[in-house]
């Protein structure tokens, strides 16, 4: 499908004639019309335009690129990366939990020690 192809089923998917489409574009109804017949194509500007009247990319106007949905599928990488990810971040997760819970042991050592050691010195209260 060229870009005449693609501009002249647009227009008709939207229900507008040449004219209809020249005045929305601000052009005249010959210059759609060769646009149409391959005997011309359209300024970028003109691109943009005719994008925004019928509501696609320029990259489908231009290249016949349609927009990929990225909400709704995912491909087997993007499931994998995100599965690799999150068992990364779970390890990372367990051993920042893991060094956390050895320094709280270590001052909870200390403290407990630190009180033996004041209790022998000057004696249980009683």
């Amino acid at each position: 499908m060229t870009i005449a192809d693609r501009i002249q089923s647009l227009r008709k998917a939207k229900g507008m004639s040449q004219e209809e489409l020249a005045d929305a574009a601000g052009v005249s109804r010959q210059a759609v019309s060769k646009w149409e017949s391959e005997q011309s194509i359209p300024d970028i500007d003109k691109i943009v335009i005719l994008s925004e009247i019928f509501d696609v990319t320029t990259d489908y106007i231009l290249k016949g690129i349609e927009p990929v949905e990225t909400n709704d599928h995912k491909t087997m990488a993007d499931v994998i990366d995100q599965k690799v990810l999150t068992q990364k971040n779970s390890k990372r997760a367990k051993t920042i939990l893991k060094w956390v819970l050895i320094g709280l042991g270590a001052i909870l050592l200390v403290d407990v020690i630190s009180m033996l050691i004041y209790f022998i010195a000057n004696g249980f209260p009683t």
